[in-house]
């Protein structure tokens, strides 16, 4: 395969992967509704905070698993690029080895930064 032909084929696989990003914001935001209802509601039944809990399990876990694709789309890409001798192969392996990139430690840490906060407003009493 040619450079623009991998290049291609890496962008739309990056769409697709963009789409499912879209619809696990919006499960985000719904999460956050969940739990601030829960919260003001002050006495939710035990049974609702059970439920939006692994609701918000199962939406970081895709989360996560939605950044381990796309690092892994870019690393593979990048690893053919190289591969062919294609200028632009080095500099997107750099993207896909760098710390701040998909599916690496800020990744990870943002979505179990996400799922902390919408446990913490489900599960601690509001003051009276």
């Amino acid at each position: 395969m040619e450079e623009y032909q991998i290049l291609n084929l890496m962008n739309v696989s990056f769409i697709s992967n963009a789409m499912y990003f879209v619809g696990l914001v919006l499960f985000t935001w719904l999460g956050f509704r969940f739990a601030n209802a829960i919260y003001e509601e002050g006495n939710a039944p035990l049974i609702s905070k059970v439920f939006a809990s692994l609701y918000f399990l199962c939406v970081a876990l895709f989360f996560f698993f939605n950044g381990q694709v796309a690092g892994s789309i870019l690393s593979s890409y990048s690893a053919q690029l190289v591969e062919i001798g294609a200028a632009s192969g080095e500099r997107i392996a750099e993207f896909a080895d760098n710390p701040l990139g998909p599916g690496k430690l800020l990744g990870v840490f943002f979505s179990v930064l996400i799922l902390v906060m919408q446990l913490a407003r489900t599960w601690i009493k509001k003051p009276e």
